[in-house]
């Protein structure tokens, strides 16, 4: 879309035929740097007048020329206000006008009217009444061509002309007011006298203002569940004694802090514990190794017969029953008579080279019934010919346990449900 000249230089005409009723006029000389999307980037030159409508608006025809087009354009500069120090006023500015581009792209020629549109903002800086330091960033959007060139800008603006006249402001009669002393937090103690001005609503406070805090553990009374907690006593967020580990014990009081929770303690916060005697059958392990379809004992295995001698005269009255274990090779009943050959061997070592009466030791024979290990390998049969020693005898030790709370039942819903997967379960096995 081309722009019409007349009707361009009708518009930028438009503000300064009223300039005489409407208020300050402006002229700026402006200096740049202009960057187009197309041809060269380079310095800027132009010229500004203005017109200030109202106090946060006016209107402006401006003039300039960079390095590959000549601009004329009509913008409306924005400028509120609240934006504004006594220095400083920002602004923002948003117009349009016609763009004439004269350029070499390429080793073509190019030219082209087009319409463009700016927007844009920047800052004027008063120096004097009259005088004032522009600054300004603005994007020109050609829209014949699609096309965005950018725009920096600085000028020195002269302001001119009558100063718009302000309605007068009505201002009501003030009638006297009653002060009173205010009181924000609402705790009763005016805020000039309040040391503690942000007290949360419906505490107990002192004269002050401040949290009434009457046995002084630094928690107040209105929230403290433990108002008579003893001086110098740690607490906790509520006011009332610490107790880490929650076994009943205050830390203060507590000589074995760190107790588990299901630990019944003593009035120290340690744990209680119960002894018990506990009784188990002595049983040996001998490790005698036959060889294949042989139940005689070896001497470097007299050694191991020496250690059930050893354990039956420990225990005097204990009754000894020697094993005898056969590897699974061969007949079964052969298997049970070579496993009584071979415990009978270990009971008449015991009898005549170690003294054990004979009314003490009887020897039975097992065969191949009993294996311990893989009968398939030899290292596994190995392990099967065997002979084990078994005392009626028991040992007697102490044991110390400590003392635990019974679990909580699970009631209600949960109880009903844990009940049928335990059913459930039992009928599947």
């Amino acid at each position: 879309m081309k722009l019409n000249r007349i009707a361009l230089a009708i518009v930028l005409a438009a503000p300064l035929a009223v300039s005489a009723q409407t208020g300050l006029f402006s002229v700026t000389p402006l200096l740049g740097y202009h960057t187009p999307d197309q041809g060269d980037s380079g310095a800027y030159v132009g010229l500004a007048a203005g017109l200030r409508i109202v106090p946060a608006v006016a209107v402006e025809a401006e003039y300039g020329k960079a390095s590959d087009a000549k601009l004329l354009n009509a913008n409306v500069l924005i400028s509120p206000a609240s934006w504004a120090t006594s220095t400083m006023s920002p602004y923002v500015l948003a117009g349009f006008g016609q763009q004439d581009f004269d350029a070499t792209v390429s080793g073509v020629k190019v030219e082209s009217t087009d319409t463009v549109m700016n927007l844009g903002g920047g800052a004027t800086y008063a120096l004097s009444d009259v005088l004032s330091l522009r600054g300004e960033l603005r994007a020109i959007h050609n829209s014949d061509q699609s096309k965005t060139d950018y725009l920096v800008l600085t000028g020195l603006q002269y302001g001119f002309g009558g100063k718009t006249e302000e309605a007068p402001v009505y201002v009501a009669p003030v009638e006297p007011v009653n002060v009173v002393p205010a009181d924000t937090d609402g705790d009763g103690v005016v805020d000039a006298n309040d040391r503690c001005p942000n007290t949360p609503a419906g505490w107990e406070v002192s004269v002050d203002g401040c949290p009434l805090d009457t046995d002084r553990d630094r928690v107040p009374n209105s929230i403290d569940e433990c108002p008579n907690t003893p001086s110098g006593m740690q607490v906790g967020a509520n006011g009332c004694p610490l107790d880490e580990d929650k076994d009943g014990v205050t830390d203060a009081k507590d000589k074995c802090p760190g107790t588990a929770i299901n630990v019944i303690v003593d009035d120290k916060g340690c744990a209680k514990t119960v002894t018990k005697e506990v009784k188990e059958a002595i049983k040996e392990q001998i490790n005698i190794v036959f060889d294949s379809s042989k139940s005689i004992i070896k001497p470097e295995f007299k050694g191991e017969v020496a250690k059930i001698s050893d354990l039956a005269k420990a225990n005097g009255n204990a009754f000894i029953t020697i094993e005898g274990h056969t590897d699974a090779s061969g007949n079964p009943a052969k298997n049970k008579t070579l496993s009584q050959e071979r415990a009978t061997a270990v009971m008449n070592m015991l009898i005549s080279d170690y003294g054990i009466p004979a009314a003490r030791v009887t020897a039975i024979g097992f065969g191949s019934s009993k294996p311990v290990a893989d009968n398939t390998t030899a290292e596994g049969k190995a392990k099967n010919r065997r002979v084990i020693a078994v005392l009626t005898a028991e040992k007697t030790s102490t044991v110390t346990t400590v003392m635990t709370k019974p679990a909580k039942a699970v009631k209600g819903k949960k109880a009903v449900k844990k009940g049928k997967k335990g059913a459930a379960k039992k009928k599947a096995n």
